[in-house]
This record gives structure tokens, sequence and C-alpha cells, in this order.
């Protein structure tokens, strides 16, 4: 199992689709402002493919998941979730584009985009995408995922460890691909 965050502790963070996506459909979302106020940020790639899910579930038998994947807009409406500044210098505008264009030959946009900006701007990539998180190791992007920001919860104080396992088996139960056991969740990672 390879859920270590390579994290630094104060650093921006740009967050891929399925971690906003696993936080928002448990109904914990709050955890993530808490974690990170005033240093969460989504890219536009990511951005688009939110509202995507948000309008595939408004169409399909799912619409509960429409309102709680509605939070993820709620918090860019609130600013504490922001989409990255254009306003870089065009040095770091070409790089990024650079960066965004080779990654795109092996990831989805929103995975490119948010790789591209945590590399050139020193910020921390939250996927839970196992050939991107390898990748992004390999780039030395700092990550985390889903899990690391659980554990980052409990270590904080945000969380309590029993509250942290329900929340992980909720994120189960809505689809997340976890590579820790259902019951023990959480715990068994952090009692090792």
């Amino acid at each position: 199992m390879n859920s270590k965050s390579t994290e630094p502790e104060a650093s921006p963070i740009i967050f891929d689709n399925t971690v906003l996506s696993n936080f928002a459909l448990a109904e914990v979302f709050d955890v993530l402002q808490r974690l990170y106020p005033c240093r969460a940020f989504v890219g536009k790639a990511v951005q688009r493919e939110i509202q995507a899910g948000i309008n595939s579930a408004s169409t399909s038998a799912s619409s509960k998941n429409r309102t709680k994947l509605e939070q993820i807009n709620q918090a860019l409406d609130d600013g504490w979730l922001r989409s990255p500044s254009d306003e870089v210098n065009p040095n770091d505008d070409a790089v990024e584009l650079r960066l965004n264009l080779e990654y795109s030959q092996r990831f989805g946009a929103g995975e490119s985009e948010a790789m591209a900006i945590a590399r050139n701007r020193g910020w921390v990539f939250a996927s839970d995408d196992g050939a991107a998180r390898k990748f992004a190791k390999e780039q030395s992007i700092s990550i985390t995922g889903t899990l690391g920001i659980l554990v980052k919860a409990v270590k904080n104080k945000i969380l309590c460890l029993s509250l942290a396992d329900a929340i992980h088996r909720q994120m189960v139960d809505e689809g997340y691909r976890s590579p820790l056991s259902y019951e023990n969740g959480i715990s068994t990672y952090l009692n090792r």
C-alpha cells in the first residue's frame, strides 16, 4: 500500500476531482476547509469535470449526489476554494503550459493541469489516482490524497479517530476504492 503523503505543512494544495468528490459525497467537505484555509485550489479543468459530474447526477437516478457535489461549487463561491491565479509571470505561464501539454500525453486534463501547477509553483497535488501519484513522485511533486487528508485531520485534531473511520467507510460506500480495510480503515493505518 502506497498511501504516504509527502505534503509540506503550509503549502498551497491543488485538488484533483477524485479527492474533492470523495469529501463531497461523504458530506464532510468542511474537513478540507478546516485543514486548508486560504490555500485550497482547484484548476479550471477539474472544475469542468466536477460540473460534468453534477450535470450527469441530475440526469441519473442519483440526484442526491448532485446536491452533495454542489458543495464544491459552493466552496468556490464562498472563496475558501479558489482557482489558481492566472496572474503569473509569463515564464511561469509558459512552463505550466508546456508541462500541462507534456502530462496530457499520459493523464486526463484535470490531473495534467493540477500536476503542472503543483510542480511549477511548489504546491501539493491531491489525487487518489495511483498512476498520477507515482508520476508526481517521480517529478518531485509533493502529494497527498484522501487517506493522507483523513490522517492529517486526525493528527490535527479536526477529527477523532472513530469519526475518521466512519467517514472512511462512508467514502467507500460512495465508491472510493481505498487500499485500507473497510472495517478498520484509518485506525489500522495509524496504529501500525
